[in-house]
């Protein structure tokens, strides 16, 4: 509704004996098409009820024409309350009489929601000029918390991700200015900061399909960009295996000790706060400890994988083994032109691909490319 608990609505008044018979008819010559707001409450006035409408001329004329020779009814204008238990089902929908229309059209369709906080991108309305840019956001943060109760805090998103640790700007529009917050995952949990460390929630069932793989007993996994640990948590909950979890950010470090430990896992998971090209290093203990150990990889690191290949195959057990590549790859044909990119630099470092065990778009990034991930089994040239 509008900022007022009462507005004045149009009604259909139609009599109760006729009531169910009005409502069938919706159903079976309109199609259940929208034309009752759900939103303001049903009234009642003597013998007649009066069903409120939404708020389109173009849809009243149409239902007046669709059931006016089948039943008798009238159109009238009256107050309307709001139904205090409707569940919006969009921000837009919420903020319906709040916000200009021109404004409306303006407003996100999508957003992050990471544990108790929202992360929301104003693309739009910051292409216009008009003072009250701050009031609309602010409305819109209002609903989206309305519209999702775990949310206490929202924030702007200034940047796109940027930087050796992936981080993007934010600003607070709603709430408590703390960033941190427990999100959970897959029956997994993860306590991190929005601020200083990456992650993002949309990955949620690529995370499911590769922890639902089939592993070996004892399998031994890099996982090369872990973060707060997303995939290595989920793939070690329920899965006996050694996982190398490997990040740069002593933050995401921070926060992968402390997952770890509030995540009950049956495998096993070694962090280490360090960039995996140092394991190239011939003086690396680690590197040589590990070198044509692992039997798994994973390459979530879309921007710059491909240049960690040389890593990969010098980790990988020469007999063969299975990376998951995620890369951002032009379209058209973008899983096409990510083989091409792995094969070339694999056969370099003497492997190639043995088996393309799945490939696939996991979702569009921009304009001009697709975020894309194929799952190899690699071997290394006899």
């Amino acid at each position: 509704m509008g900022k007022s608990n009462k507005v004045q609505t149009q009604f259909v008044k139609i009599k109760q004996d006729s009531a169910e018979k009005f409502l069938k008819l919706l159903k079976k010559k309109l199609h259940n098409e929208t034309f009752l707001d759900r939103r303001t409450k049903v009234k009642h006035e003597g013998v007649y009820v009066l069903f409120p409408l939404i708020d389109d001329a173009e849809k009243v004329k149409m239902l007046i024409g669709g059931i006016s020779n089948q039943i008798n009814f009238d159109i009238v204008s009256a107050e309307g309350v709001a139904e205090e238990n409707y569940k919006f089902h969009s921000i837009e929908e919420a903020l319906v009489g709040e916000l200009p229309e021109n404004i409306l059209e303006l407003i996100p369709k999508s957003y992050d929601i990471i544990g108790k906080i929202a992360i929301v991108e104003f693309d739009q309305i910051n292409t216009i000029t008009e003072k009250n840019i701050l009031f609309y956001k602010k409305k819109v943060a209002e609903a989206l918390v309305r519209i999702n109760k775990s949310v206490e805090t929202v924030y702007e998103k200034l940047s796109e991700v940027k930087g050796r640790y992936r981080l993007k700007d934010l600003k607070i529009i709603y709430g408590d200015d703390n960033p941190e917050t427990i999100h959970k995952e897959n029956d997994c949990l993860f306590k991190l900061d929005v601020k200083k460390t990456y992650f993002t929630p949309r990955l949620v069932f690529e995370r499911k399909r590769v922890s639902s793989s089939s592993f070996k007993k004892q399998e031994t996994i890099v996982d090369m960009f872990t973060g707060v640990g997303p995939f290595s948590i989920q793939i070690a909950k329920n899965n006996d295996v050694k996982i190398y979890a490997f990040d740069v950010n002593p933050s995401a470090y921070k926060y992968l000790i402390k997952n770890i430990d509030i995540n009950k896992i049956k495998g096993k998971i070694i962090p280490h706060n360090m960039d995996v090209k140092t394991l190239l290093n011939p003086n690396s203990k680690l590197g040589n400890y590990l070198k044509h150990k692992i039997d798994r990889i994973i390459m979530n690191l879309p921007e710059q994988s491909v240049n960690f290949l040389d890593v990969a195959c010098f980790l990988m057990k020469k007999s063969s083994g299975i990376i998951h590549s995620y890369q951002f790859c032009e379209k058209p044909n973008p899983i096409k032109k990510g083989i091409e990119n792995l094969s070339t630099i694999l056969q370099k470092s003497g492997w190639y691909i043995e088996e393309i065990l799945k490939s696939k778009i996991v979702k569009p990034f921009s304009p001009k490319s697709d975020l894309i991930v194929l799952d190899l089994k690699l071997k290394l040239f006899a």
